[in-house]
């Protein structure tokens, strides 16, 4: 058992390791003990940490070689400096984030927020105390940065804020949220879509570049086939698709919401992809290799990582039709879907978007001939004339995939 007595230097003198024990606690300092062996006296610092609740012990120095307020001063110190960071400042905040939020959330909207913080948010406002962070502070930041971006763009970086200043609320290190009651402007959404002119456009000049860029070219071609993002095409891999199910599997630690996303795809999708070379074991669109960026050749010695979103820009450049990002596909692909009567289930399914809502808002823009053609369907009802059904998208893709399976199950048939 650890012995107690109230140090000092005659104390010190006096103690010993075969009468006192190998270690003395100093009863003013409880955290200062003394440890003893049959030749030396040290100071050592013991406590248990109100960070993590481990026991932490630390040598401060011989006993000969520091007075016995100064060890205790050392002993306070070290105690002091191992309690929680009172968070000051949102940087302060940010780490808290970055230390016990950013798991709950995918590996790619984490990083989106590190990269948005680091170049956006901190230069401006990471050493802002949180007792002057307020609605006019981040209104000011909010105008000046609404100068030179989009105002989606803004208010994506504004809801990062916001999420910070949420973690402060109920950390109660602030009583409110000053992000509350910004006038922010409403995002402009704009419908940029291509024409089916300008689709076809971009086959031809698809296959023009085809020899100059063939991996590049292959990512491309399969966006303007299936409306997913461009980051998720980047980072397929051949071991998320069963392209005899005609399924593409996108785990939870590459997907946005962090759960896992099943797309079905159709007999297009299914014959591009197996049309590929495999250029990589990993990824269906590998990053091009200096010596083999520019060759047709079915071989491929370049890196084992994905395609760069630069080398997809670069190569977009060369072939869009006209001066839209390649998002616009995604969005081109959705608008003509829900226009052609594909139901918005469907189409929210196959865009991955976490509820119909976002599909609603941001792409089911109704074009003038389509609603003449509901108010059509309004005139048979008054007329007592049912209107004629169009064929359905997704009849034909369901009818495709069952051909597919009824063929390959004759063939097996066939084989026993």
């Amino acid at each position: 058992m650890t012995k107690r007595i109230k140090l000092t230097k005659a104390v010190l003198d006096r103690l010993d390791h075969e009468k006192d024990g190998q270690w003395v606690t100093d009863t003013e300092v409880p955290q200062l003990v003394v440890r003893l062996t049959p030749t030396a006296k040290t100071y050592v610092a013991r406590w248990t940490s109100q960070t993590d609740g481990k026991r932490r012990q630390t040598v401060i120095d011989k006993t000969d070689a520091l007075s016995v307020p100064e060890a205790r001063n050392r002993a306070r110190k070290l105690v002091s400096d191992d309690r929680p960071k009172q968070a000051e400042t949102l940087g302060d905040v940010y780490d808290i984030w970055d230390k016990h939020y950013s798991s709950t959330v995918s590996v790619g909207h984490a990083e989106e927020i590190k990269r948005t913080w680091t170049k956006h948010i901190a230069p401006d406002l990471a050493n802002v105390k949180l007792s002057r962070l307020t609605n006019a502070k981040l209104q000011e930041w909010y105008n000046g940065k609404r100068a030179d971006n989009s105002a989606a763009t803004v208010k994506r970086w504004i809801a990062y804020v916001s999420k910070f200043c949420a973690i402060a609320r109920q950390r109660e290190l602030m009583t409110g949220n000053p992000v509350e009651g910004l006038e922010m402007s409403a995002p402009n959404r704009r419908l940029d879509i291509f024409t089916k002119q300008d689709i076809k456009d971009l086959g031809d000049n698809l296959t023009g570049a085809s020899n100059k860029y063939p991996i590049g070219v292959a990512l491309i071609r399969f966006m303007m086939m299936f409306p997913c993002r461009g980051i998720e095409a980047r980072e397929m891999r051949w071991s998320d698709l069963d392209l005899d199910a005609g399924t593409w599997t996108i785990p939870a630690s590459r997907y946005k919401t962090g759960a896992d996303k099943v797309f079905p795809l159709g007999p297009l999708q299914i014959e591009h992809l197996k049309s590929l070379p495999r250029w990589s074991d990993t990824y269906v669109f590998p990053r091009p290799s200096i010596t083999g960026a520019g060759s047709s050749r079915k071989t491929y010695d370049g890196p084992d990582v994905p395609i760069t979103k630069n080398h997809q820009i670069h190569v977009w450049k060369q072939v869009r039709p006209k001066p839209l990002g390649a998002h616009a596909l995604r969005k081109t692909i959705g608008h003509l879907m829900l226009n052609k009567d594909v139901p918005l289930e469907v189409v929210s399914k196959l865009m991955g978007h976490s509820s119909t809502l976002v599909t609603q808002q941001v792409y089911a823009h109704l074009e003038p001939q389509k609603a003449a053609q509901h108010l059509g369907v309004w005139s048979a009802i008054l007329e007592d004339d049912a209107p004629k059904p169009e064929p359905s998208f997704v009849d034909d893709v369901l009818k495709a995939q069952a051909s597919i399976k009824m063929a390959e199950y004759n063939s097996g048939e066939r084989e026993k």
